[in-house]
């Protein structure tokens, strides 16, 4: 069987860490890349590219043209001309996130790839940590969830590790740490909780960057009346690359996660008709043991994003679930913008995964 043929625009550290993904799953080859930057494209190329520099292609339309699926992992501005020329192409897309600077791209965005396999970066969904937690605090027995506690914080990117300048500038970016880091955080609320009815929100910026936010206080009430609030700040803290904290309460357990991908978690729970009280905690190779027994889903997103596009079927997650996560965050600067006030978000139906 021919491996999947896979192309590149940008060859950052998302798209490195997307690189990886790919040659650890199998089933596709690197064929193609684009970046502005040519040295770096040049760099990633020799590193992941079974014909080396040679895969270095001087435009976005000559890498579509030589593959079966695209990456995007360019700063955000730049991905909704990308995808749309991928999509009308009949290219598969990967898309980083945030899909866009705008809703109104977002939405445009979601209509232009219906036709193709298509896949966002909201790798989070694919966490053993997070899928655990999903699965663990709705089970029925517990009683309703009350509230979540989500605080998620990280020194800001453009220095250190990241050394993203483009984050610094909201034509490119445009915002900061609510739409360009914790998109993530919107998404997982909703997936952890339900549909989210109103969202408020204060934002704030104490590095003074023109439209880039370093800190944001977002309020979600669900449509079953459960409370959560999300804390996000880019501070200078070096030693604190993505750190995130989550705690939920439900009428009859409390949970915790701790590092967002190989935990640890914890809970503690009254007891109930099904059993006694209990408590623990997993993490590492023990707790991606019981994820992988609950949904069928995959650690790596690349690998799964290559398995739809070969076998012709829905990627998770998709365009159309990443647009709920813009609708939220567009909610959240819309209460900012008018001073902390409530604002309702109508909830359409979240595609299923398969």
């Amino acid at each position: 069987m021919s491996r999947l043929a896979v192309g590149f625009l940008g060859c950052g550290l998302i798209g490195r860490s997307h690189a990886r993904g790919l040659v650890g799953a199998g089933g596709a080859e690197i064929v193609a890349v684009h970046d502005p930057d040519r040295d770096r494209a040049e760099r990633f190329a020799a590193e992941f590219c079974p014909s080396g520099p040679a895969a270095v292609l001087d435009g976005p339309g000559a890498v579509i043209a030589a593959v079966d699926a695209v990456y995007v992992c360019t700063w955000t501005s730049a991905h909704p001309e990308l995808v749309a020329a991928a999509a009308e192409a009949g290219r598969a897309v990967f898309c980083e996130k945030p899909l866009a600077v705008s809703l109104d791209q977002a939405e445009a965005m979601t209509v232009a790839v219906a036709g193709v396999t298509n896949q966002v970066g909201l790798v989070l969904r694919h966490s053993p940590a997070f899928r655990w937690l999903r699965a663990t605090i709705n089970r029925p027995e517990l009683g309703p969830i009350m509230n979540v506690v989500f605080r998620d914080d990280q020194y800001i990117p453009t220095q250190g590790l990241y050394q993203s300048t483009w984050r610094g500038n909201v034509d490119l970016a445009g915002g900061g740490t609510l739409l360009e880091h914790s998109i993530h955080d919107l998404d997982l609320l909703e997936w952890l909780m339900g549909p989210i009815a109103d969202v408020s929100a204060r934002t704030g910026s104490v590095h003074r960057i023109d439209g880039i936010e370093d800190q944001a206080s977002v309020r979600l009430v669900s449509s079953a009346g459960a409370q959560a609030s999300l804390i996000s700040v880019w501070h200078d803290v070096l030693s604190r690359p993505s750190q995130r904290r989550v705690e939920v309460f439900a009428l009859k357990g409390y949970f915790s996660l701790e590092g967002d991908w190989n935990g640890p978690v914890t809970w503690d729970t009254a007891e109930t008709e099904l059993g006694p009280a209990t408590s623990g905690s997993l993490d590492g190779r023990a707790l991606y043991d019981v994820a992988a027994s609950l949904d069928g889903l995959g650690q790596n997103p690349d690998a799964d994003f290559v398995a739809a596009v070969e076998a012709d079927t829905t990627a998770y997650p998709s365009f159309s679930t990443a647009l709920r996560a813009h609708r939220l965050a567009d909610a959240a600067y819309r209460s900012a913008a008018a001073g902390g006030a409530t604002i309702a978000t109508p909830v359409v139906a979240e595609q299923p995964r398969r």
